[in-house]
């Protein structure tokens, strides 16, 4: 199945870059790509998902970052409601999930509770399993008992916690980062209790993980855009289901590639910053900056879906006389309409873009291929300007500190 079914131009692909690619395929140090061939990971998810649906009709995943964001893309792209996140420290966003588990007699009682932390010692997570645990006290409900564990196994609080406890652990690799674990158990539970296929959704990273010309086009004109001094890497999807996905991708983007220095000491060469957008939404927010903004230093890269442009919400026959053109037309008709017809106007306005066509309509083929098709990308980058796409130095300082000041 060919994932990607339309592409606007086709770069010239340096040896380079081929080189970089194959030397990431045999790097026995980097996990993620190693994902598709763990069948384990898909069995174990596959059983918990099981025993999950046996016993409980709603879910709430308490993670944050690489522990939440790819499982919240898949129930968004799933458009499941009963998978709730409890995935910030803010009081709003717990009330809010407070009401929604107490809103009837039966919801809480039905509940189970997804912990999901690769290190299992990130504050944010520690800080509101703690207060779910005083909340569902006071409800009579021991959270323990309805735990289950998505973490490293190596002693960590979460870990301790869950074995004290005789709960379930599936564990998440210790070769594969955060924002690089979507395809194990992190991600995988979740798209299993939202409907997903998890074997598809492996057949679809061995599929990516199989074509490798699409990663090193993709690969090679963000390396041109670079070099145009483009600071700016607009992804823009035009399909609301892709709201959360764009998230992911701007985590997966943003801490791989903002990196301050080499592997080998030197400053880091300058990579974009990601930024998202939806539809014709942003069209009405966002177009005008990108399209007159002074500087021409953004890259957009427009993504139109086979779902979105099937639509079958069809106008029979509009009530404004001057706008007969539109009868008989449907949603997907005006999606890929508005799709294109943006990407020219830029081009027209001398901003660089790219229009890439996606056959989204097996979901789970699909989600697993976009999944994987990024990861790759991202590290292949990474690499090729010699930076360490697998760390994140700069957001550990900020949580050192966080843990300095709440220690005074």
């Amino acid at each position: 199945m060919q994932v990607f079914s339309e592409r606007s131009s086709t770069p010239s692909i340096s040896p380079k870059l081929e080189q970089v690619y194959q030397s990431l395929l045999n790097n026995k140090d980097i996990g993620f790509v190693d994902i598709p061939s763990r069948g384990f990971l898909f069995e174990q998810s596959e059983k918990l998902v099981q025993d999950l649906k046996s016993n409980f009709t709603h879910f709430v995943v308490v993670g944050i970052g690489g522990s939440s964001m790819g499982a919240r893309a898949l129930v968004e792209l799933s458009d499941a409601e009963n998978v709730l996140f409890l995935d910030n420290v803010d009081t709003v966003q717990f009330k809010n999930l407070w009401k929604n588990l107490t809103r009837d007699s039966k919801t809480l009682s039905s509940t189970a509770f997804i912990v999901v932390s690769k290190s299992g010692s990130t504050i944010e997570i520690l800080w509101n399993y703690s207060l779910l645990e005083k909340e569902l006290k006071s409800a009579g409900i021991n959270l323990v008992e309805r735990s289950f564990f998505i973490t490293e196994a190596n002693g960590n609080p979460l870990a301790q916690l869950a074995q004290k406890n005789k709960r379930p652990i599936l564990e998440v690799p210790v070769d594969i980062g955060g924002r690089f674990s979507v395809l194990t158990p992190v991600g995988l539970v979740v798209a299993g209790l939202c409907g997903f296929s998890l074997k598809e959704l492996q057949t679809g990273a061995k599929a990516a993980l199989a074509n490798k010309s699409e990663v090193l086009m993709d690969c090679q004109s963000f390396l041109n855009s670079f070099q145009r001094n483009e600071v700016v890497t607009q992804f823009w999807f035009y399909s609301s289901a892709y709201g959360w996905f764009g998230a992911w991708l701007e985590q997966l983007w943003a801490e791989s590639l903002g990196k301050k220095t080499t592997v080998e000491g030197r400053p880091a060469p300058a990579f974009s910053m990601p930024v998202v957008a939806i539809g014709a939404r942003d069209q009405h927010s966002i177009l005008q900056q990108v399209a007159h903004g002074t500087q021409k230093n953004k890259f957009v890269y427009f993504y139109g879906f086979q779902s979105a442009e099937n639509s079958e919400l069809k106008l029979d026959k509009t009530v404004f006389p001057d706008f007969e053109f539109i009868n008989d037309r449907s949603y997907g008709d005006l999606i890929a309409a508005q799709a294109r017809a943006t990407e020219e106007a830029l081009r027209q306005n001398n901003v660089s873009t790219q229009f890439i066509k996606i056959d989204d309509r097996n979901l789970s083929f699909s989600t697993g291929y976009l999944f994987m098709h990024f990861q790759l990308v991202v590290a292949v980058l990474g690499l090729h300007e010699q930076i360490n796409p697998f760390d994140q130095p700069g957001v550990t300082l900020g949580k050192e500190l966080t843990l300095k000041r709440l220690k005074k």
